[in-house]
């Protein structure tokens, strides 16, 4: 699953405990989430992915993706190299963690070493293995598969370099450190905002609900799901009349949901699992001419995840209620203080939970979104 051992009750947070952070009146971040294109594909894992023997026998793989460094060039005599995969850069979120990572080896004076595994979770298996062989020491993961991942994990240990996990976790093999959101508690904020503004609506919490679900074989989207489906299941009268996979991934989503809406004349509610869920969920409810604006009866209200650019100006517009933001600079830019405080033997955090801000019109241009941080400003693709 997405925690290395145990689960919530053994993540360190950062400032305020971590149910404040999610409550909903302050007004949640993904990963494991995602902003594509319309145009480009997420695929779960290959099932032909190298066993952990055959990983260990390999030869060195050619590196795929860009292999620049994040603040010290490669060649920075008695520099700690760090080695970094990303799932894939066709995604705003991972080019967040993707400059985050370069900030924080720039501030730690690391030399970075990086590659971009494009949705391929073979090649970030292959990626890896070379990372390795280049003598880093430490590496960096943003798994695109939890499962396909452990070979690699496994290669890492038995070399005896650490492991630290972003956004997305291994379900094998030694982490030393996963820093992500708590998607469980992410996913139930979705639920609970959800159900208020259903009983705000109807006097009690009661409606028809559509779940698009992430990608497949992510810890995002797995332990997402778990806490929105455990939450929601506390209110006996909303239905969720659609559970289906949106893949984090915007054309996926809308192909979902245009069929979701032909089949059901009555939907209140939308959770996407990110925000490109529901930027597809968005254009499919326009398309099939059903966007009511806000405060119509009859409007459609549409939650997602991650805090993506699109998202921001789809709550100003009034097409998207809500989002729970992540940062994910930030975020990535602990783990790699995280590299430091291991090389210099401190304790490090096996999970740590970076906190989530639910936005939406009524606080997004508040201070207190302000100083949390809309990471996707940052963020050119």
């Amino acid at each position: 699953m997405a925690w290395n051992t145990g689960r919530s009750d053994r993540w360190t947070t950062l400032g305020a405990p971590m149910g404040a952070m999610l409550l909903c009146a302050a007004a949640v971040l993904s990963g494991c989430s995602k902003s594509e294109s319309p145009s480009s594909t997420s695929t779960a894992a290959s099932d032909a992915v190298a066993s952990p023997a055959a990983v260990a026998n390999a030869a060195p793989a050619a590196s795929g993706g860009d292999s620049s460094g994040g603040g010290a060039n490669a060649g920075g005599a008695g520099k700690t190299k760090i080695g970094f995969s990303v799932s894939t850069l066709n995604n705003a979120f991972f080019v967040g963690l993707k400059l985050g990572v370069e900030e924080g080896s720039k501030t730690q004076g690391f030399v970075l070493v990086q590659t971009n595994a494009n949705g391929d979770a073979q090649q970030q298996v292959n990626d890896a293995v070379n990372l390795l062989s280049q003598g880093v020491s430490a590496l960096v993961l943003n798994p695109i598969d939890s499962k396909a991942i452990i070979p690699a994990v496994q290669k890492a240990n038995q070399m005896g370099v650490p492991v630290f996990t972003l956004d997305r976790g291994s379900d094998g093999g030694k982490v030393t450190s996963f820093v992500a959101s708590d998607n469980v508690a992410l996913g139930a904020t979705g639920a609970k905002w959800i159900a208020d503004q259903l009983k705000e609506r109807y006097g009690s919490p009661k409606g028809n609900v559509v779940d698009l679900i992430g990608l497949v074989g992510t810890t995002a989207a797995t332990d997402r799901e778990k806490g929105f489906s455990d939450e929601i299941a506390k209110y006996p009268d909303i239905k969720v009349v659609a559970r289906q996979e949106g893949g984090f991934d915007q054309e996926k989503s809308l192909n979902a949901m245009t069929n979701i809406l032909q089949k059901f004349p009555q939907i209140d509610a939308v959770f996407g699992a990110n925000d490109d869920n529901t930027v597809g969920a968005e254009k499919a409810i326009d398309n099939a001419g059903r966007y009511k604006p806000l405060g119509d009866k009859e409007h459609i209200l549409v939650i997602g995840a991650d805090g993506t650019a699109q998202a921001l100006s789809a709550i100003r517009a009034g097409k998207q209620d809500a989002t729970i933001s992540q940062n994910p600079i930030q975020m990535a830019a602990k783990s790699l203080s995280f590299i430091s405080d291991y090389e210099a033997k401190k304790q490090v955090p096996e999970n740590y939970a970076w906190p989530t801000l639910l936005i939406d019109k009524s606080n997004i241009d508040s201070d207190e979104v302000k100083k949390y941080g809309l990471w996707s400003l940052q963020v050119s693709q």
